[in-house]
């Protein structure tokens, strides 16, 4: 039953309603085109903004963090948030066409609908306002409204007719319209296989509104029995939690609450109102009914217990966000010495006498200097274009033009290629990088990547991080979860976790633990190099948009700014709860962590006998689930009746929960970091329900019962900070800072406190680093255990911007200085449980089968098409096991550039690539040059661009369904790589370092031979192709049609034996020019091939091509020179192939100039000859481009 209650007093007419779903709120749309928030029962005028036109208010929806309304002017339909910042608007085209409806409800939470004079239906993204879908309609729609399965569009002509709400188009069957009003439809509402309708029909030439309330069935548009209304309703309204409710207002303020299912059970209320009701709502659970009537008065019903407290939905919700206040004017003391400066101007009406008038002017002077002239040599040579003058600067008046100087707002980009032309010497900390931005320090400001004309390659990341952890690149998608990934790489149980996991055989494509795997490996062989993880980002976008969480996305493109302290939050428990089902092998998760019993009395015999007990006969649980678990008892107790029940309820997440604002009259609240960590632990709530003892609907008391023993090991906090009144708990004061390194929480058992208390360490903090003119972004500031008393670091905290990268002291780490550090996510690490986790039971090595098993998920993969040949047992790799590799790509996204007015342009954002096809040859051995990888990659997301000129990937290639080749999913190709670096292979390519940065895999220098870094002189700046040097070097013509990574890699491998020769001969430095000379005469491409043999264009002998290097033959024990030849006999202990390998390596390493280039290779000759002596025959040899080529003219190695 329903009875009144107070009115509130609303400046306008009320023609609008809707209640806020979580907060204690009523939004109200006005005559005047105003939505204002009105809030609590009292109607304290909170925010208020226009909705665009000086017509009415049409509509009204509140979620819950936005409003969406819509004007009658039409104009277009918009967002807002809740503190009045508009987060998009929609205007339809053509101009004259307006917004006629919009839909009240959402489709799948991010599809709203709206309706338009042209006449058609759009579908509209709740998160961006952009346009899905569009359909046209027969008829003007004036209300729509989605069901849980189809979208009902109300039209003027009365009839109601059936979408599809994916698309908008209309279900074309006999069942999908039906005519409900002759005249109109005037509201319309659907609930269940259930839609209902009022209108008006007519009657002798004039409309007349139909008595009755209307009701079909959703499933074949047939009429019901209809529920009479004499009055002649005017607004319907469904009753939550009453699935077959109604409440029907007629324009008088009568209202009848009934029960479709049953028509007999009607209760009739009359409003006290002097004028007609404009507009109608019902709140969330329905407790309130809110009328609003033409004089701009707010009727409620409240069917609310009287004894609880008055809010809306039952429930006090979220705090109410006010408006700000302008501060007031300050007082000023006047005085002889006050400064006038310190007065405000004020307004003036009339002239002043500074303002000088025509009378004191002289008419042949003017009142401002000249122009300055312009000189007569830009005047002899200016063009005139649409009135427009132009002409070139000469070089003579360079430097004279009448310039300002201003300091640039932001640091210039710093390259490896400008090294020497800067001061290299200057720290981060020292930069002019944006002094608007006074308050935040500059290491933890927002930092981009420049893009030069060398590509990302040659931004200077080392000058940005000069510690031994990795930055993680930004311009990736969903980068913003670098902070999260830094805080669990450094959360060393999850680290650990997170390795193991890449051990083992997971099924599945997708998966997070997974990736957490890959990105913890490549972050710990980095030792200080950038990383990225675009992998990992990828994968959090697949598994955000399969579960319809597209809040979780970030689009790179936001028009208004984003609350990534919300965002991180909710990403935050979205990848723990995925860790935690991805990690579970129920029953046989390993025991971690063996959680004591607790308040128990026994002898520790009985204990640990207890202990064995439940680890023989009860499951663990999955193990992030043993470490971040949240193993609690909800204690509910009705407020009635006084019934007690108990709750199971595990959590990974704590939410902090702070002390509700303080009443005027009342002291603020002092609490603790440790008060509020217990309290949110505890987390006593009220709600209301009905109690299944006294059937009564009651208010209900509920707080969770955990011992202190039962606390987990580490302690996830979501900060919850979402005002300025949460915020000003963590603001540093006079006292003290509000965080502590370590904090003592205890339990609760039964609502009493417990006795015994644990003690957590802070480990890490996520902020977000707010301010006034850029977007706002998040850092990750961590406790590095392994740095702890090292003297020449400041502490053991580190923050990680990114790819910056700086040691901090705890006093920053810890501090909250001012409101631009905000704080989102923490971790605590209990101490007395640290050295009890247990990961001996973890696997910890990658299965070596994978190397030996070919795997394909292609369905029609054509045998003639396989080229590999997998590994057998014997060949398994060992630390030096030469491997040559080349991978080909995919376009996800398409490069983002920017061109300037004076013709320069900058990337802003690079293409997107992803890896399409990856080959792995063997490097020696009887199979030199045969692939034990050829994989083709596949993909489940959007293909922009298959590249097929650079890459020879065709469409359907990467189709399961389609493709004709060896298909394997990514995880298991990184798998595969992963255990090749493990295994100490050395990488042979050309230009691996673009490619393993794609791939997302980072391989120690050491192991890495790149041919694009031998063959190059630094003095030229220039790095050449592979098909150039192949074809001048191997007399070679690759990529004549398409890239093949096989036909690559064997290149880049000849070309790495090539080299050796070169060397060994001691004319490598001398080919080398000689390459660079042909380079520039051909364009550096191979000339077009003709009818006879190719030929490298040399400066010496042109016609000639470089020896072939031939396979390379076991070595002989010794090595004899006949005397006469120039060499003298010696004999020597050759190496083993391996050792020789990482000879180059090593050399490769160590030509590796600072500035990260290689240089031109300068080996110790008589110790490179005494240790290759064994593997080759010194030839008798001609000059290099000397007539006749390879064995037969004496230019070649004859090799053992």
């Amino acid at each position: 039953m329903y009875r009144p209650a107070v009115s509130i007093a609303a400046a306008q007419p009320v023609t609008a309603l809707a209640f806020d779903p979580v907060s204690d709120s009523i939004w109200t749309g006005d005559n005047a085109g105003t939505v204002t928030a009105l809030h609590s029962l009292h109607g304290l005028r909170g925010v208020s903004f226009p909705v665009g036109g000086a017509l009415p208010v049409k509509q009204l929806a509140v979620a819950d963090n936005h409003v969406r309304a819509l004007g009658l002017a039409g104009h277009g339909v918009g967002a807002w948030a809740k503190g009045g910042t508009n987060k998009w608007y929609f205007r339809c085209s053509p101009s004259p066409a307006t917004v006629s409806a919009i839909s009240p409800s959402t489709f799948s939470s991010t599809v709203v609908a709206v309706a338009t004079t042209v006449p058609d239906i759009v579908l509209l993204n709740t998160m961006t306002g952009s346009v899905l879908r569009q359909a046209s309609v027969p008829s003007h729609v004036t209300h729509l409204h989605f069901s849980h399965s189809t979208l009902l569009c109300a039209s003027a002509d009365g009839y109601v007719r059936a979408h599809d709400p994916r698309t908008a188009a209309r279900r074309e069957n006999a069942d999908s319209g039906v005519l409900a009003h002759a005249s109109g439809v005037q509201d319309l509402q659907a609930t269940g296989n259930f839609f209902f309708t009022i209108g008006s029909s007519a009657r002798h030439g004039h409309e007349f509104p139909d008595p009755l309330v209307k009701v079909y069935d959703l499933r074949n548009m047939r009429p019901l029995p209809p529920i009479p209304f004499s009055d002649g309703p005017a607004f319907i309204n469904l009753l939550p939690k009453h699935a077959s409710s109604l409440v029907v207002t007629s324009p008088q303020g009568l209202v009848n609450v009934v029960d479709v299912s049953n028509t007999n059970s009607s209760e009739f209320y009359h409003l006290d109102t002097t004028s007609y009701i404009t507009s109608a709502a019902v709140s969330s659970n329905g407790s309130y009914l809110a009328f609003g009537d033409a004089v701009g008065t707010i009727h409620l019903l409240t069917a609310a217990d009287e004894s609880s407290e008055p809010f809306f939905n039952g429930f006090q919700g979220q705090p109410v966000e006010w408006a700000d206040v302008p501060e007031p004017i300050p007082e000023i003391n006047w005085s002889d010495s006050t400064p006038l400066n310190s007065i405000g101007m004020p307004y003036y009406t009339t002239p002043l006498f500074s303002s000088w008038t025509p009378q004191f002017l002289s008419s042949t002077i003017p009142p401002y200097p000249p122009p300055a002239k312009i000189p007569p040599q830009i005047l002899s040579t200016m063009k005139i274009n649409d009135n427009v003058a132009y002409a070139a600067l000469p070089k003579e008046l360079r430097g004279r033009r009448n310039r300002v100087v201003v300091s640039s707002t932001k640091d210039q980009a710093r390259f490896r290629s400008g090294k020497g032309k800067r001061d290299d010497d200057v720290e981060l900390e020292h930069l002019t990088l944006d002094d608007s931005i006074d308050e935040v320090p500059r290491i933890y400001r927002k930092v981009e990547i420049e893009y030069s004309k060398f590509g990302v390659e040659d931004f200077d990341f080392g000058f940005y991080n000069k510690t031994a952890y990795s930055g993680l690149e930004t311009h990736i998608l969903n980068s913003y979860t670098n902070p999260i990934l830094q805080v669990m790489n450094y959360t060393f149980p999850i680290r650990k976790l997170a390795r193991s996991h890449i051990t083992t055989n997971c099924p599945r494509e997708h998966c997070l633990l997974c990736e957490l795997g890959f990105v913890a490996r490549m972050l710990e062989d980095a030792h200080g190099t950038n990383c990225q993880s675009s992998n990992f980002c990828k994968t959090v976008g697949v598994l955000a948009q399969v579960q319809n969480q597209l809040e979780l996305i970030d689009y790179g493109r936001e028009p208004t700014e984003v609350d990534y302290a919300h965002m991180i939050q909710s990403f935050h428990r979205f990848l723990i709860d995925h860790l935690s089902s991805e990690g579970n092998s129920f029953p046989h998760n390993p025991v971690i962590f063996q959680r004591p019993p607790s308040h128990s009395t026994t002898t520790t015999f009985q204990a640990d006998t207890h202990l064995n007990a439940n680890a023989s006969f009860s499951p663990a649980a999955a193990p992030v689930t043993q470490l971040l678990g949240i193993d609690a008892k909800n204690i509910i107790v009705c407020l009635s009746c006084k019934a007690v029940r108990e709750k199971e309820n595990m959590t990974h997440v704590v939410d902090m929960i702070y002390p509700r604002k303080p009443l005027p009259n009342e002291f603020p609240s002092q609490a603790s970091f440790a008060d509020i960590l217990r309290s949110s632990l505890i987390r006593q709530m009220t709600h209301k329900a009905t109690c299944q003892t006294c059937k009564q609907f009651s208010t209900f008391s509920s707080r969770r019962s955990i011992p202190s023993a039962d606390l987990p090991p580490i302690l996830a906090v979501n900060a919850s900070v979402y005002n300025d009144d949460n915020l000003r708990y963590w603001l540093d004061t006079r006292t003290g800072r509000f965080v502590t390194p370590t904090v003592e929480v205890r339990g609760e058992v039964e609502g009493v406190d417990d006795p015994e208390s644990v003690t957590y360490e802070l480990r890490a903090i996520v902020c977000q680093i707010m301010t006034k003119t850029r977007h706002s972004h998040l850092v990750a500031i961590v406790k590095v255990l392994e740095t702890e008393n090292q003297p020449h670091l400041k502490g053991p905290w580190f923050l990680f911007n990114d790819f910056v990268v700086r040691n901090i002291s705890e006093d920053e780490a810890l501090s909250f200085p001012s409101t631009w550090k905000v704080p989102a996510v923490l971790y605590l690490e209990r101490e007395d449980v640290r050295s009890q986790l247990d990961f001996s039971n973890l696997p910890d090595e990658l299965d070596l089968s994978i190397l030996s098993r070919d795997t394909s998920i292609s369905v029609n993969r054509d045998k003639s098409l396989i080229k590999h040949e997998c590994l057998r047992f014997q060949e398994l790799p060992k630390p030096g096991t030469l491997v040559s590799i080349d991978a080909e790509f995919v376009s996800m996204q398409q490069e983002e550039t920017e061109f300037r007015s004076d013709g320069t342009n900058r990337v802003i954002r690079p293409a997107r690539l992803s890896l399409a096809r990856v080959s792995v040859l063997r490097g020696d051995g009887p199979k030199e040059g045969i692939p034990f990888i050829d994989d083709h990659i596949h993909t489940s997301e959007v293909i922009v661009d298959y590249l097929t000129e650079f890459s020879g990937i065709k469409f359907g290639d990467l189709d399961p369904h389609l493709s004709r080749h060896t298909l394997t999913p990514l995880k298991l190709v990184y798998k595969k790589l992963r255990l090749l670096v493990d295994r100490g292979c050395i990488f042979i390519g050309h230009g691996l370092s673009k490619d393993f940065r794609i791939i997302n895999i980072f391989v120690p220098p050491e192991q890495v031979i790149d041919t694009v870094d031998l063959y190059f002189l630094r003095n030229r700046q220039r790095r050449l192709s592979l098909r150039f040097v192949s074809w001048f070097v191997l007399g070679e013509n690759i990529q004549t049609d398409t890239h093949d990574s096989i036909e690559d890699a064997r290149s880049a491998l000849r070309l790495y034996k090539a080299y050796h020769e070169f060397e060994e001969r001691g004319v490598f430095d001398e080919k080398l020019d000689e390459l660079y000379r042909a380079g520039k005469q051909n364009n550096w491409k191979p000339p077009l091939p003709t009818s006879t043999a190719i030929s490298p264009v040399t400066t010496t002998s042109p016609g000639h091509v470089l020896a072939q290097p031939t396979a390379l033959s076991p070595p002989s024990t010794q090595s004899t020179q006949t005397p006469g030849q120039g060499h003298a006999s010696m004999q020597i202990q050759p190496p083993s192939v391996s050792q020789f390998n990482m000879l180059a390596a090593a050399a490769a390493a160590r030509n590796f100039a600072h500035q990260g280039q290689f240089q031109s290779m300068r080996f110790d000759m008589n110790a490179l000859n005494a240790a290759a002596a064994g593997y080759f025959t010194p030839p008798d040899v001609n000059p290099f481009g000397a007539s006749g080529s390879g064995a037969s003219s004496g230019g070649g190695w004859s090799r053992r």
